[in-house]
């Protein structure tokens, strides 16, 4: 399974913990240039900064169509792949799981992280062959995009979203696609450096968001009544996600995805 490495060319730090770690669990690493707001046109900003419930800054519209470019790789594919930001520190039986992962049939997304919130998860699971590990049908995420395998068909269904609705965070956007037949691995097998204090983990490269550290103001809506637009954009969203709990909750529960110390 070939792995997609998201990162600035600025970003050195991160690209040689990136390939230290590639080499090391011996990961068919593929690195991407990821975009920074200078590749991103004025003109496609303004055309996508007002598609999601609020206003999208312009890192944030970089860090989506980073995302972007390698779904489109994946959808022209035959085969899944892992997607990492470039402070994705992960597990050491990685290798192991891309293998079982490799072999699942009538998946699109699998999310290996866990960022400190609960995650909405099926009661029922599935046990990972040769690994102390389930993975449990994730039936509502609220945050993370730093690890995670997407299959073709996984991919082409987020292409056709950004399609028809625009663009949005890269993690909600994902989230909130429910026609992805999406799963999440318990244990967590991935953790971004700005949490792995909070997981009693080592942290071998600055731990700050590259996204939060530039302090970029959103773009100022148009007018009184767009402004009414993406707040009424915002209360459909929240209703669409007590709708998916209320429709999911008798089969599910709410509960912190930790992780294995032991494996980092």
């Amino acid at each position: 399974m070939k792995t997609y490495i998201l990162n600035l060319p600025s970003a050195l730090e991160r690209r040689n913990f990136q390939a230290l770690q590639a080499e090391r669990l011996g990961l068919d690493a593929r690195f991407i240039h990821a975009k920074s707001p200078a590749d991103i046109p004025d003109a496609f900003f303004q055309a996508h900064a007002f598609s999601w419930e609020r206003p999208i800054k312009i890192t944030e519209v970089a860090c989506f169509m980073s995302h972007h470019q390698v779904w489109q790789q994946i959808a022209d594919s035959q085969e899944p792949a892992l997607v990492l930001e470039d402070d994705a520190i992960l597990a050491h039986s990685t290798p192991e799981l891309l293998i079982a992962l490799g072999q699942l049939k009538d998946v699109d997304h699998v999310s290996l992280e866990t960022r400190q919130r609960q995650k909405l998860l099926a009661r029922r699971f599935k046990p990972m062959e040769g690994l102390d590990a389930r993975l449990h049908l994730l039936l509502q995420d609220r945050t993370g995009a730093a690890a995670y395998v997407l299959w073709p068909a996984g991919a082409r269904l987020l292409l056709a979203k950004f399609e028809q609705q625009g663009m949005g965070l890269a993690d909600a956007f994902i989230s909130s696609t429910y026609a992805l037949k999406s799963w999440q691995t318990v244990p967590a097998f991935a953790i971004q450096a700005d949490v792995a204090s909070a997981y009693g983990v080592s942290c071998p490269i600055a731990p700050h968001s590259l996204i939060a550290r530039e302090k970029v103001p959103s773009p100022p809506t148009r007018s009184g009544l767009h402004d009414l637009q993406l707040k009424w954009r915002r209360l459909r969203g929240q209703l669409r996600l007590a709708v998916r709990y209320l429709s999911c909750f008798w089969r599910a529960r709410r509960q912190f995805v930790g992780i294995d110390a032991a494996q980092f």
